[in-house]
């Protein structure tokens, strides 16, 4: 069992309100499926953040691989006659999630609301959601949060 999971079953196992909402970092170098199946399971939203893979963000590392210049990403994107990051958000889409990307440009913003004209056919939603073996056996994040690591409830422990 994940330590977030592990970490959620515990408050649902006290709280008077459950949480009907789980935030977290999702793209398809982390697509979170198990993840995903646990919210489905307990009527919980789930609702991916940087679904882009991050890749402007300072806690990135150098040798992390950027999702929009991925040759699978952009081949998907070409078939379809969009970008690569709207590819990446339909993704999200097509799942049932809620998507949260961030961007400042003023294009950027209205192109990532444009993904409603297209579909992920299943081998689109296949490629995307193996993208994670191309960066190790469970992927990668890049809010990973490390300076909480020290922490007895870091829900990350095991990827460190």
């Amino acid at each position: 069992m994940m330590a977030i999971t592990f970490q959620i079953e515990e408050v649902l196992s006290f709280a008077k309100i459950k949480p009907a909402n789980l935030q977290v970092e999702s793209h398809p170098h982390l697509p979170n499926l198990e993840l995903l199946e646990f919210c489905k399971k307990h009527g919980m939203s789930f609702v991916a953040y940087s679904p882009l893979g991050n890749p402007g963000s300072v806690f990135r590392k150098e040798d992390q691989a950027n999702l929009l210049q991925d040759e699978d990403v952009l081949k998907i994107a070409q078939k379809h006659g969009v970008s690569a990051g709207q590819v990446l958000i339909r993704y999200q889409v097509d799942k049932g999630n809620a998507v949260i990307p961030k961007s400042v440009t003023p294009s950027r913003i209205e192109e990532n609301l444009n993904v409603f004209g297209f579909s992920l056919d299943a081998g689109d939603m296949e490629t995307l959601n193996n993208l994670y073996k191309k960066v190790g056996p469970k992927g990668y994040r890049t809010c990973s949060v490390l300076h909480w690591k020290h922490s007895p409830l870091y829900p990350f422990a095991a990827e460190l």
